[in-house]
This record gives C-alpha cells, sequence and structure tokens, in this order.
C-alpha cells in the first residue's frame, strides 16, 4: 500500500521523542500524523531519516 503523504519532519518533545511528523498529501496540503499512524501507513521517506522541524525550516528559502 503506498500513502498518499509524504513526510516533511519530525517535532519532537524536549526529551528528544517524536510526538508528530507533518506530512503533505499530493494536493499540497500539509497536516500533522502521529507517528504510529506515519509509520502504520507506509508514509515515505522513513520516520528515522526525516529532519526536525528546526532544521526542515532553516534549509527552506
Amino acid at each position: 500500500m503506498t500513502s498518499s503523504y509524504t513526510g516533511l519532519y519530525v517535532q519532537r518533545l524536549e526529551n528528544g521523542d517524536i510526538h508528530s511528523v507533518q506530512v503533505v498529501d499530493t494536493g499540497g496540503n500539509s497536516i500533522p500524523l502521529d507517528p504510529q499512524v506515519y509509520v502504520d501507513r507506509g508514509v515515505l521517506p522513513p520516520i528515522g531519516t526525516l529532519p526536525d522541524q528546526e532544521d526542515y525550516v532553516k534549509s527552506q528559502p
């Protein structure tokens, strides 16, 4: 099963645990997903390869 979402970045708690994954759908709509939902739906890229929100924001033009 291929997801219609693509992962953008993760949001972490102070202790480093991922509490949310920001994704974008094929229509360009961006929403947060629970990390387990992200994994269960097989969203790519793998959650472990996504940047933190701060790093993602810095990389945007």
